[in-house]
């Protein structure tokens, strides 16, 4: 009897455990579904997800492109470029040419994978792609600017419509994992031109027009660059530099920032003082009292645009052509100090007004000239200022130096021209023949 008992209460007890247990389980089931459609759930969810989002970011930050600032590198580039590091340029091969390029090195060793299609072809991107090494971000902008510049002015031969066309989009990618000089050198270098055809005659027309476009926008960026030759041409030969500047209206469209841009960066220990002058500030156009002229010194190349532009916005504008080139040059010779060169950067467009004070210049000019046509059609103001002070001409083709006076008869060619010294003047042949009958 008692074990029937005792048999019954456990057996009782039992289902009462299952029971119980059977609620606790239905009780968490419930729970747990619950909690994932809860606010709760939701939040770890976000907040997992960012963890996992940080977590990645710097685990494939190296393969992605990081931007940084351009900084004064944008004058060497047809346009700003975008600036990217990364661990390892990946090329996109559809449509792409890599004109090859080896570790420091500007020659371009596959030229013709790019001019044997490209009458048929029109650039979209262009990635210029180098490798930092050592890997000094701080320092970058210094230690790649003149390889950077030699290799663009090799590709722009290569195909001058890379410098005109104004839709190309510009990339300047530096490559920076590299920690050996040996792995650097493997890496791959030179420029990625992404090009889509020109399959038939209307859209080479169509190029065609947008160039014509993009010149009229440009002109000033392509004027500078073909004015660096004379730079590179003078730069041994230009010591002790006083620089003076013409910064009227006239004078925006012909490239004089990104000239002296480049003068200042590759002769900065030769260039002395700079004087900027804008036809006067007062509206005055009186001869030796237009003003207007100030001297800066500039050491740092990345403020030459600045300084032109101020100048150049505080000027009063006189429209009547004539300029105060030598009230300019006298005033800056007066000034400055310890120079052996004067360089006059001058608008071949714009007369001398103030030409009867050249009897004040005791020192040779070297004239700059900006603006030429395409006869070379060099304005007789600035002949007769080279010549009358023993100077020299210098224009993106050639540097005319043979300027002597008092040779009486003898006959100075330049261009496709020919002049004679006749007294004090410098004359066209065709104007002595004229005389003579």
């Amino acid at each position: 009897m008692y074990s029937l008992l005792y048999f019954t209460l456990k057996a009782k007890e039992d289902r009462q455990k299952k029971d119980s247990s059977d609620s606790k389980l239905e009780f968490n089931s419930s729970y747990r579904y619950t909690f994932l459609f809860s606010r709760s759930f939701k939040i770890l969810v976000i907040l997992l997800a960012i963890l996992i989002g940080v977590f990645t970011s710097n685990l494939f930050a190296s393969d992605s492109l990081r931007p940084i600032k351009s900084g004064n590198i944008r004058l060497l580039f047809p346009k700003a470029p975008k600036v990217y590091l990364t661990q390892n340029y990946a090329l996109n091969k559809q449509n792409t040419v890599h004109l090859k390029m080896a570790y420091g090195s500007q020659k371009i060793s596959n030229p013709r994978d790019w001019s044997s299609i490209q009458k048929d072809a029109r650039a979209k991107q262009i990635d210029l792609v180098m490798t930092l090494y050592p890997s000094d971000i701080e320092n970058w902008k210094e230690d790649f600017e003149d390889l950077i510049e030699q290799r663009l002015t090799n590709l722009t031969d290569l195909d001058s419509n890379l410098l005109v066309d104004c839709t190309i989009k510009w990339n300047l990618i530096l490559q920076d994992a590299d920690t050996t000089a040996y792995h650097a050198k493997k890496r791959d270098h030179g420029v990625f031109i992404t090009y889509v055809d020109l399959p038939t005659p209307k859209h080479k027309n169509h190029y065609a027009s947008v160039l014509t476009k993009c010149y009229g926008r440009n002109v000033a960026k392509i004027e500078g660059e073909k004015l660096t030759q004379i730079t590179k041409r003078n730069k041994e030969k230009w010591k002790k530099m006083l620089i003076i500047t013409d910064c009227s209206g006239s004078m925006m469209p012909y490239g004089a920032e990104v000239f002296l841009w480049h003068m200042l960066k590759y002769n900065k220990k030769n260039v002395n003082q700079f004087a900027f002058f804008n036809d006067g500030e007062t509206g005055s156009t009186e001869v030796g009292n237009a003003g207007g002229i100030h001297m800066i010194k500039i050491k740092d190349h990345r403020k030459i645009g600045s300084s032109l532009n101020y100048v150049n916005s505080i000027g009063t504008k006189n429209f009547d052509g004539p300029e105060n080139d030598l009230e300019a040059v006298i005033y800056a010779m007066d000034r400055a100090y310890n120079y052996d060169e004067v360089i006059l950067i001058a608008d071949n467009n714009s007369a001398i007004r103030d030409f009867k004070l050249v009897k004040q210049i005791k020192h040779p000019i070297r004239i700059v000239l900006c603006g030429l046509d395409m006869e070379n059609n060099i304005h007789p103001d600035y002949l007769e200022l080279a010549f009358l002070t023993k100077g020299s001409i210098h224009t993106v083709e050639k540097d005319i130096e043979n300027f002597m006076r008092n040779d009486q008869g003898k006959i100075i060619p330049i261009y496709d021209k020919k002049y004679q010294i006749i007294g004090d003047e410098l004359v066209n042949v065709k104007e002595v023949k004229k005389m003579k009958y």
